[in-house]
């Protein structure tokens, strides 16, 4: 693998299919936890974060050129996770506006053109754990926002308490429900097309998991695992994912080195893309086809000498070849009343 990691652009084969070929290719600058990829149809753009360096990007595809802004409004010295921003999501019908988390609260954030921005906080949870903070989002094929959140984490990842978090549903006026409690650290959100079933991770439960879904009520239950790291004897912690037409999963696998393609049905890895950082953080769909792979990746938690090994670690990737394409994400259909302010 070693071979791979100084290329920008370069040709990988796919573990079970040989016959593939992967190209992918480097398209953002390093960052500490790159995250929350997001492709956004409307503008053609990949929207993503870096949670710790608390910012927030859009790399436009038909100018192959990345901006960003810096949310630096709650630096707390004693809480580090005051304005981490792990997720951005546009809000349908509603251009240059997204919904994005900084520490415990969600907010509407406004960015124009000229880079000028504004940020708007209109929920906020768990007061009794001060320390806790949002992580994945994703909305649901109606529209609607979920989001859940973990706790403090101290040092290396897996250091925060276990069992802090929790998966919310948002309303379109920004109401919080939990519907999944005893979360150690909420990531990976898949919805099939139909709605009614939610593939879901909390990272160090080391299971990809899968519940049965109203989204009219709004309510999950009947969870069970699909897939088990530790028990499938696979390397590296699941964070982040996204699903296929054809309901296959794609998910991250952090200190891994690389994105398993699951079968749900089956349980099984069927493909594995194998990248040349060691700690990809999530992925989705995007490109003028939802055939191009963006995956998102971290420095964080490398030593130095592993950073000067991979020096594309904390970059974002554009992966194609895969013979694979995604729905459109959706946006979150708002109805926030400081919307109008």
């Amino acid at each position: 693998m070693g071979t791979y990691w100084a290329a920008d652009r370069l040709s990988v084969p796919t573990t079970h299919y040989p016959q593939k070929m992967a190209r992918v290719e480097r398209i953002s600058s390093a960052r500490m936890c790159g995250e929350g990829p997001h492709w956004d149809d409307t503008t053609q753009t990949l929207l993503s974060v870096d949670i710790p360096g608390q910012n927030v990007y859009k790399w436009d595809e038909r100018t192959r050129t990345e901006t960003k802004i810096h949310v630096d409004l709650k630096d707390d010295p004693s809480n580090p996770h005051a304005c981490q921003t792990s997720l951005v999501v546009p809000l349908a019908g509603r251009p240059d506006t997204y919904v994005i988390s900084t520490g415990r609260a969600l907010s509407v954030l406004r960015w124009a053109a000229d880079q000028h921005f504004s940020v708007t906080d209109f929920t906020e949870v768990e007061a009794d754990r001060p320390k806790n903070r949002f992580n994945d989002g994703k909305c649901d094929p109606n529209g609607n926002l979920w989001a859940g959140t973990m706790g403090f984490q101290s040092g290396e990842p897996g250091s925060m308490p276990p069992g802090q978090g929790a998966l919310y549903h948002i309303s379109a006026r920004g109401a919080p429900t939990a519907l999944v409690n005893n979360v150690t650290c909420s990531n990976g959100l898949a919805f099939i097309a139909a709605g009614d079933r939610l593939f879901y991770i909390d990272t160090f439960a080391y299971t990809v998991d899968v519940l049965d879904c109203d989204l009219s009520a709004p309510r999950v239950d009947n969870r069970r695992t699909i897939y088990d790291v530790k028990k499938r004897g696979a390397q590296g912690f699941p964070d982040g994912m996204t699903i296929d037409t054809s309901g296959k999963l794609w998910v991250a696998l952090y200190f891994g080195s690389k994105v398993v393609c699951i079968d749900p049905e089956r349980g099984q890895v069927v493909e594995e893309l194998h990248l040349p950082v060691s700690n990809p953080t999530s992925c989705t769909w995007g490109g003028p086809h939802h055939d191009a792979l963006y995956v998102t990746s971290a420095l964080h938690g490398l030593s130095a000498w592993q950073q000067d090994v991979q020096p594309e670690a904390g970059c974002t990737f554009r992966v194609t070849g895969l013979g694979a394409r995604g729905a459109p994400n959706v946006a979150w259909k708002a109805e926030l009343p400081c919307l109008d302010q």
